[in-house]
């Protein structure tokens, strides 16, 4: 016999099934991700793979393997390209990237698009990368 409590869970469990791959569809294509390889130096971007990047304030965030955080790479309109780190200078949470702010989940702080600090209790900007571009590719200097 079908109890009201099993009935529950496996319609739950059916639902869940079902609308999992709607959900995290969704979240693979909110932010356009580069998957890259630090060299010791830098993170080599491809034209070919920045797309995001080539409308005004456009944002990609991009990861290495053998690289200890995200970084967020934004064409801020006027400025060109900023490469940031996504580590909260309060905490080390990994903060959110927003279209004009960056949010830490942790604690509240907000960033400017620039890094600089707009709300705390974080009091220290984003860390900043150096970052070149070439016809081929976008360079971060991640190491000196």
């Amino acid at each position: 016999m079908l109890t009201r409590r099993k009935f529950i869970q496996t319609i739950g469990g059916a639902v869940t099934l079902t609308a999992a791959p709607m959900l995290l569809e969704s979240c693979a294509t909110g932010l356009a991700t580069y998957r890259g390889k630090f060299d010791g130096k830098m993170i080599t971007i491809p034209h070919s793979e920045a797309a995001a990047l080539a409308a005004p304030n456009g944002v990609m965030l991009v990861r290495a393997p053998n690289f200890p955080i995200a970084i967020a790479l934004r064409r801020l309109e006027g400025k060109g390209l900023i490469a940031l780190s996504t580590v909260c200078t309060h905490k080390g949470c990994e903060v959110r990237l927003l279209p004009d702010a960056l949010e830490c989940p942790c604690h509240g702080s907000a960033y400017a698009l620039d890094g600089a600090v707009v709300e705390g209790p974080a009091t220290q900007p984003l860390q900043r990368f150096a970052v070149t571009e070439n016809s081929e590719a976008i360079i971060i200097q991640v190491k000196a």
